[in-house]
């Protein structure tokens, strides 16, 4: 008598009902969590096609657990698929990232018909995303700022930075040389500096354009996510 061997190739059929449920589920919850996406987001990234694309994200999520259900060769074959696209697009925020895994989270538990998982999962976690935005989790008090001068040379011919570290070292907690080029006679020097407590970096910004020798200051605010 020869064992049975069951034919992974046959599919459990799905019902449309069960497909509109899922599409449907995973388009409002993942709407929800786009929503959440632009109500905390924080920075100069934000991106719209990103939002498009966490709604997208979430249906098809729920669409590949529909299709690979109840068939090894179909999930066998979507594995295979996806090994052929390359997403080209970087994400530079990790907070992005986690919130592509969210959405198709949500999808693949929608797709597998465990709902209460979907919606408790986009709720719960939704909730943490509010509270630790809310209370600006992450943030130190003290964050550094870029400042660049330009500075003219001085009656030697050379630019006395010195002169300038004094200067900071006074009006700021702790700073510290980034780079230094030379354009000619002139000298860019940038800076990361800490203001001290009751004190901004706009005021140091000040102190340092009142030097002889700076023809021009620039501040970049490290705390907006400003590239450097």
């Amino acid at each position: 008598m020869q064992p049975v061997i069951p034919d992974i190739g046959i599919a459990t059929m799905i019902e449309p009902l069960f497909a509109l449920i899922a599409l449907g589920g995973s388009f409002v919850l993942s709407l929800f969590v786009a929503l959440v996406y632009k109500w905390t987001h924080r920075g100069l990234s934000y991106s719209q096609s990103f939002q498009f694309s966490l709604v997208l994200l979430g249906m098809l999520g729920s669409v590949v657990m529909m299709v690979a259900s109840g068939s090894l060769l179909r999930a066998i074959g979507i594995l295979g698929a996806f090994s052929l696209i390359r997403f080209r697009t970087a994400i530079k925020d990790p907070k992005d990232m986690a919130y592509i895994l969210l959405v198709l989270t949500i999808g693949l538990a929608m797709g597998a018909q465990m709902y209460s998982v979907a919606i408790m999962t986009a709720l719960f976690v939704s909730l943490v995303i509010l509270v630790l935005t809310w209370f600006n989790f992450g943030m130190t008090s003290k964050h550094e700022s870029i400042i660049r001068l330009m500075c003219k040379s001085g009656k030697g011919g050379s630019v006395n930075a010195s002169a300038y570290e004094v200067v900071l070292s006074k009006v700021s907690d702790s700073y510290r040389l980034l780079s230094a080029h030379a354009h000619g006679e002139r000298m860019e020097l940038t800076y990361g500096v800490r203001p001290k407590r009751g004190s901004t970096s706009l005021m140091i910004l000040e102190a340092m354009q009142k030097e002889d020798g700076v023809e021009d200051a620039e501040l970049f605010d490290a705390k907006h996510q400003v590239e450097f």
